[in-house]
């Protein structure tokens, strides 16, 4: 499952909110007929936009990972290489990434995939 956007702020997603803030979006486009402070260049506009400061945080937000994501703060510790995950390799047999016990962990195992799939939907 391909990652999805936490929220309708991404203004690379058609139909969002994010995306109407875009030059060519609906609230964008008033601000370059009103032109001036307000056109995507201007000092008020351009902030607006997924490159200035209101709408590049906006962005960031929309495309932040869970922490349960498989790269996110928690969730990378269960990889082969993390805190967790490396304890697994270290003991080997069942519960490396390949094993019985430790495969169940990782993002496509059923523990594992299971968690991804739910932070996913978000």
């Amino acid at each position: 499952m391909a990652d999805q956007d936490k929220s309708n702020l991404d203004a690379k997603q058609p139909g969002t909110v994010g995306r109407e803030f875009e030059a060519d979006g609906k609230i964008g486009q008033v601000g370059e007929k009103v032109g001036g402070p307000f056109s995507s260049q201007g000092s008020v506009g351009s902030q607006f936009t997924k490159e200035g400061a209101i709408g590049g945080k906006a962005q960031e937000a929309a495309e932040d990972k869970s922490v349960f994501h498989k790269d996110g703060a928690v969730g990378k510790e269960f990889q082969p290489d993390g805190k967790i995950g490396s304890i697994g390799e270290a003991v080997g047999g069942p519960f490396s990434s390949q094993g019985a016990i430790g495969k169940q962990f990782t993002d496509k195992g059923s523990v594992g995939g299971t968690i991804q799939d739910q932070v996913n939907k978000k």
